[in-house]
């Protein structure tokens, strides 16, 4: 009895190493950390304190960002089932095409605020404190959850192909959010919070590129 070949089922899934998972979570992880810390920075001007921009800034991207991962956990979920159809023309189920057009959103939102929010600003300045942290939320909101939206993709598919993998990518990731707070301030002082922007968006075009 002849034995069927099993490598051709998921040829993708081959190219999955352990150098591309941790460029693609050193990159997500550092991009992450360093927008937040940016972002933390330049919505003081809005609230008016430091402490209130560390506590409000740091709740919004962490609870949008939790809402994103969640999100396209259920939309992978729901998805699962009618894996099988997605050949289909029209139809895109990649994962690798997701997490692009995530990527996408979060350099074009992170650059469109950089170039608004200045203006912005003066606009938005309001006596009431709770309208301001409002307008932070909000702010803050569709940005966050874009940028929880590439770490469960990126270990979904780890998981599909590759699940021993799977502690190497949670491990690098941890470990770089730790070393990008303290990077990011030194960033900072050296070139501005501008700057660190730009280098977390094209630490997301590289994640892009490594995506495994």
């Amino acid at each position: 009895m002849k034995a069927t070949p099993r490598s051709n089922a998921t040829p993708s899934l081959a190219a999955i190493s352990g150098r591309r998972v941790a460029i693609y979570f050193v990159a997500i992880g550092f991009a992450f950390m360093f927008i937040e810390s940016a972002f933390i920075q330049k919505l003081v001007r809005l609230l008016s304190h430091p402490l209130y921009a560390v506590a409000v800034v740091l709740c919004a991207f962490l609870s949008f960002a939790g809402l994103g991962s969640r999100f396209t956990q259920r939309l992978q979920g729901r998805e699962a089932p009618f894996a099988s159809h997605a050949s289909r023309p029209g139809r895109n189920t990649n994962p690798r095409s997701v997490s692009a057009m995530a990527i996408v959103a979060i350099a074009a939102i992170s650059l469109f605020y950089l170039f608004v929010l200045p203006a912005l600003f003066p606009l938005l300045i309001l006596p009431s404190d709770p309208a301001r942290i409002v307008i932070a939320v909000l702010l803050v909101a569709p940005l966050a959850f874009a940028m929880g939206r590439p770490f469960p993709l990126g270990l979904s598919r780890i998981a599909a192909g590759a699940d021993m993998l799977v502690p190497w990518a949670w491990g690098v990731n941890a470990c770089t959010s730790v070393v990008a707070a303290v990077l990011a301030t030194v960033l900072a002082l050296h070139l501005g919070f501008t700057a660190v922007v730009v280098i977390a968006v094209l630490l997301y075009l590289a994640a892009a590129a490594a995506h495994p």
